[in-house]
């Protein structure tokens, strides 16, 4: 999502780009406790730096370059590249350009450049589908370091600098409320936390250079009387336009995803009527997402306000076609990737319902 996309703009920018990719590992008495990479080509898949982790290791990597795709500002590094160990991890993206990253699994630290990733990453594995070849390829100079931090014979001093930026930015790392995760297939970022609102627990959204999506699973029936009811209380708002085009794509939000792949979101727009529904203008999201905007414009900004949506109704009128069984999971979603201008909303008193059956959202524990 978000950086995702890519306009044809943006397409044209990519198309005739070369292809390279230099490797250079550096070790220490013999072993690879340290490691660089640089990655020339956006088609050169999971790279391995030779570095061998085992679970549990505390790996220090630190990743330089941009890359200028027409937005605002370049994408950095922690937006685009992901890494994965052995064959058999999960993949995660780089939240901070400086990170201290624990080994999930045994095997060589791999590191690839991917986006739009919810449309090249075939699985949680890193597989990368049809979809990536076909991809435009461009010219990249991102440079990529990594080093165990547990090694004995490490000398840390020739990694003082940012070893130092990771450590702060790991003071910097908010905690989800309960029960959620990022959206793997997009990425992770810092820009949710959980909070206890004016209203009772909930989750923050802050961002002016960051997207993401957190996710809740959910196990819940869809009938004609679903409803769902939420809180929200929106300061500044990301957009500078309607958000209906991919520069202008800037929003915060809930939605509801479905069993069958496809999520409503609602949220308050930057202009756009109340009751507007639109296809997400992103790729890939345009097929699974609809937008609906709730509440439009500057007044009420820095108040709380309460909405009860029936699901099944939204669902029905904006997507249409065959209903879905269940509802699977419960989203919010930030991003200010686009315009990059600073934004921040709460999100309270959330609850799905069904008759005398409802599921609170949020656990009253959450800080």
């Amino acid at each position: 999502m978000f950086c995702s996309a890519i306009s044809g703009s943006i397409k044209s920018f990519l198309i005739n780009s070369s292809l390279a990719l230099a490797l250079c590992i550096f070790s220490l008495s013999g072993a690879l406790a340290n490691v660089k990479v640089q990655l020339k080509s956006s088609h050169e898949g999971w790279i391995s730096t030779g570095l061998e982790a085992a679970k549990g290791d505390k790996i220090l990597v630190s990743a330089e370059g941009s890359l200028d795709i027409g937005l605002e500002a370049p994408m950095e590094a922690r937006h685009l590249i992901w890494v994965r160990f052995g064959d058999n991890g999960e993949v995660f993206q780089l939240t901070f350009n400086d990170e201290i990253i624990i080994a999930n699994d045994d095997g060589l630290l791999h590191v690839a450049f991917l986006n739009p990733p919810n449309v090249v990453l075939g699985n949680q594995k890193g597989k990368l589908n049809s979809s990536y070849e076909m991809m435009p390829k461009t010219d990249l100079d991102f440079k990529i370091s990594a080093a165990k931090l547990n090694e004995g014979q490490l000398d840390k001093t020739a990694f003082a600098q940012s070893l130092a930026k990771a450590e702060r930015n790991s003071e910097l790392v908010k905690s989800l409320p309960a029960g959620f995760d990022h959206l793997w297939y997009l990425g992770a970022s810092n820009i949710f936390g959980s909070k206890q609102t004016s209203r009772g627990p909930g989750v923050f959204v802050k961002t002016n250079d960051d997207g993401g999506i957190i996710k809740k699973e959910l196990d819940i029936p869809l009938t004609k009387t679903t409803e769902i009811d939420f809180s929200w209380l929106y300061r500044k708002l990301p957009a500078i336009a309607p958000e209906t085009t991919l520069p202008t794509h800037d929003y915060m939000s809930i939605a509801i995803e479905f069993d069958n792949g496809q999520d409503i979101t609602w949220y308050w727009s930057h202009s756009l009527a109340p009751e507007t529904f639109y296809r997400c203008p992103l790729a890939g999201w345009d097929k699974v997402e609809t937008h609906i905007v709730v509440q439009s414009g500057q007044d009420g900004l820095g108040e709380w306000h309460q909405h009860k949506r029936n699901i099944y109704t939204d669902y029905s009128t904006s997507v249409g076609g065959e209903m879905p069984k269940k509802i699977v999971g419960v989203w919010f979603i930030g991003n200010s990737l686009f315009g990059r201008r600073g934004a921040n909303a709460e999100f309270a008193n959330v609850s799905v319902q069904d008759g005398k059956t409802q599921i609170n959202i949020f656990e009253m524990d959450s800080n």
